[in-house]
């Protein structure tokens, strides 16, 4: 079995990791605050609050529990690391059932301190490079709402194509919100691998 601090891939910024237990205690603190809350699908995060010394507990628990479990490979979920060892958010891929040759890919930034220097789009281009890299998988999508233009910059950054939009798909707060896809072949990584990008 793989180390649970395993480094799947590092970057000059970043490496992305397995969880190590000592994760939760970063991550407690970012479930009651943090600007990834305004983007990361607000509409479900309205009850998160902060935790009691048990509610604490259990949590830890729990994510002890997560980090002894078989990860996988590829993984489905990593820890984005900086250089200096200080964790700052996650990975993660996830797929839909009718089409088992795509994956999606997630990206989290927890701490407002690690936003708008570069983090977020090496640790998400690290995570399509290790995806592809370590699978058969045909084509990694991503999707976010019209409200986040920040992970569309970084989609684009890391080679990901922009595919349309279900227009004004959700209301939130007054706003009409689009869906916004974004996708990148295996042909394509692949040939943009060959340029050194």
């Amino acid at each position: 079995m793989v180390s649970q601090d395993a480094v799947l891939a590092q970057g000059k910024l970043v490496f992305l990791r397995d969880p190590i237990p000592s994760d939760a205690d970063h991550y407690l603190p970012w479930r009651s605050r943090g600007e990834w809350r305004r983007y990361d699908a607000p509409w479900e995060k309205s009850g998160l609050s902060t935790m009691t010394p048990e509610e604490a507990e259990a949590y830890r628990e729990r994510f002890r529990a997560f980090c002894q479990e078989d990860p996988g490979l590829p993984r489905k979920r990593a820890s984005i690391v900086a250089i200096e060892g200080k964790p700052m958010g996650w990975v993660n891929r996830y797929a839909k059932e009718d089409y088992p040759d795509g994956w999606y890919a997630g990206i989290t930034i927890y701490d407002d301190d690690c936003l708008n220097r570069g983090f977020g789009t090496e640790a998400l281009g690290l995570w399509i490079n290790y995806l592809f890299s370590h699978s058969e998988v045909h084509r990694i999508g991503l999707e976010t709402w019209s409200f986040n233009p920040r992970i569309m910059r970084v989609a684009e950054k890391v080679g990901l194509v922009y595919e349309g939009a279900l227009r004004e798909l959700r209301e939130w707060q007054g706003q009409r919100l689009d869906f916004v896809l974004y996708g990148l072949l295996r042909r394509e990584w692949s040939a943009g691998h060959e340029r050194g990008q």
